[in-house]
């Protein structure tokens, strides 16, 4: 069994070993793969809750840790791809409702 530590290198990001592939390479087998959006950056002004924004720059002060841009922007993809941003699905899941259910509930015994 591996240590927490060996772990650790394993998965580490260094990117002067990572091996470099055309801009986008990856995702062209997609269907709906469009390279004019893909492979540019777009310059966006959003206002971010502090804790957010907080918690990103200290996974990015990490050593080897991609930069907190980087890193929001892959959890914004991460999102898209699994077609998120949906929360009707929570109405219909028994384990959810029930999870929300015990909460109330214990909230209201704590204000009596």
């Amino acid at each position: 069994m591996k240590s927490k530590t060996e772990i650790e290198e394993e998965f580490e990001y260094r990117p002067e070993q990572m091996k470099r592939l055309p801009r986008g390479s990856f995702r062209r087998r997609h269907p709906e793969y469009d390279p004019e959006k893909v492979e540019k950056k777009v310059r966006v002004t959003m206002y971010l809750d502090a804790d957010v924004l907080e918690y990103f720059k200290e996974r990015a002060a990490q050593p080897n840790a991609a930069p907190y841009q980087t890193q929001i922007n892959g959890e914004l993809r991460t999102v898209m791809e699994r077609g998120g941003g949906s929360y009707s699905s929570l109405v219909n899941d028994d384990r959810f409702i029930a999870a929300v259910a015990e909460r109330v509930q214990g909230r209201r015994a704590k204000r009596t």
